[in-house]
């Protein structure tokens, strides 16, 4: 995949989804369809253990595995993979990629964690005492300890509160946790092993994990979290922004997450009509 260097921002937001694009690409051959969990099956809540996902979108995607000839469905999620399971509720025939790509759960169903995050584990381990320490859950920060990394959430936090504990965290982890990097995204400030996982590395294990025929990625997401996942995939692939415009690696885009329910309910039905009757 030849992809623009990582220093180089995007510039341009993303055309609208042309109606009709995954099931023209479907007939074409198939696809591995990849999807974030939140702000992208569900709608984003003030706390992260709120959210669910939108109504219908269980049904629908148990009616997209039902061919993976075809179609190959996989959660790729900032979330742990466990708790993604237990919040979609549907977990038979899709793979799923947890903590921006740390763990990954693929044909064989056995989860497996990335090669070098034990390396982050003693660094991990001082970030959880400063943390402890310098971030107060009764000011409404939410911690969310994956094991392999650790979330602050500050969605509920007074903004100035939030960017003088950010801006610490970040300033403490630059100095004192070489291991670590912090990855910014809607409200939340990611604390996770540096030099591996990431969105756009889950992508490439998955579709090792397809191999052959060639699966066509599509994948969906609304975070800037989700771009490494957008740039890997620019040319070969359908990257698509879910919610406002703006600039993006993502060439098309969907407002919400009731699109995306509605553009794969369209896949759906489209895999309902052809799918090959078995043989007697």
């Amino acid at each position: 995949m030849s992809n623009p260097p990582p220093s180089l921002p995007p510039t341009e937001p993303p055309a609208p989804i042309p109606r009709g694009l995954l099931t023209a690409t479907l007939a074409r051959g198939p696809l591995l369809l990849c999807l974030d969990f939140d702000g992208t099956l569900s709608e984003i809540v003030p706390h992260p253990a709120d959210a669910r996902p939108l109504s219908g979108v269980g049904e629908v995607l148990s009616a997209l595995v039902r061919d993976p000839a075809r179609i190959r469905v996989a959660i790729i999620s900032g979330r742990e993979i466990a708790e993604v399971r237990r919040m979609l509720g549907v977990e038979r025939g899709i793979w799923f990629a947890g903590t921006h790509g740390l763990e990954i759960v693929g044909a064989d169903g056995v989860s497996r964690l990335a090669t070098g995050v034990e390396a982050a584990q003693a660094d991990l381990a001082a970030a959880r005492a400063w943390l402890a320490r310098n971030i107060a859950t009764s000011d409404g920060f939410v911690i969310e300890d994956k094991r392999v990394a650790i979330a602050v959430h500050y969605r509920m936090v007074d903004p100035t509160l939030a960017r003088e504990r950010c801006a610490a965290l970040r300033d403490f982890v630059e100095a004192k946790t070489p291991a670590l990097r912090v990855l910014r995204g809607k409200m939340i400030d990611e604390l996770l092993p540096r030099g591996i996982g990431g969105k756009g590395s889950a992508i490439r294990a998955l579709l090792q994990e397809a191999a052959y025929p060639k699966y066509v990625p599509v994948y969906f997401g609304d975070d800037t979290t989700d771009e490494d996942a957008f740039q890997q995939i620019r040319d070969d692939g359908i990257g698509v922004l879910v919610g406002s415009a703006r600039p993006s690696w993502a060439r098309y885009r969907v407002d919400s997450p009731s699109e995306v329910r509605r553009v794969l309910a369209e896949l759906a039905q489209e895999l309902l009509h052809t799918i090959k009757a078995p043989s007697r």
